[in-house]
């Protein structure tokens, strides 16, 4: 628990991505686990003991918050492309153009692996 959430960014960044079709992604996760699931190793701060953790599906659905929110919270449902076009659209028309062609975002979860691609 004193570290749980430095193991958790530490796993987002190493072992994270986007993936360009859910059910195709658990298609190859069900066809060969032992080539996708991936294992955390690290030191318990305190302790000095060894832990790990297993890394699965978590892997791309963690980002896939970005795209249905719902998944984690039913009262959410705007996804982050659906509120980039709301604010885009609600620009005068003359500029949405070179809008989106300058759409940048930013931040440590932007990084993940094939996210400006979805």
């Amino acid at each position: 628990p004193e570290q749980s959430l430095e193991t958790a960014k530490a796993i987002k960044e190493r072992y994270s991505y986007v993936c360009p079709d859910i059910s195709k992604e658990f298609g190859k996760y069900e066809a060969d686990p032992a080539k996708w699931f991936k294992t955390y190793t690290g030191t318990h701060a305190i302790s000095k003991k060894e832990f790990s953790v297993d890394v699965g599906y978590e892997r791309f659905l963690g980002p896939e918050i970005f795209f249905h929110p719902e998944f984690s919270n039913p009262d959410f449902t705007t996804s982050i492309s659906e509120t980039v076009d709301n604010v885009v659209q609600g620009c005068p028309i003359d500029v949405r153009r070179g809008l989106y062609k300058n759409v940048v975002l930013s931040g440590g979860s932007t990084l993940f692996k094939d996210f400006g691609k979805r």
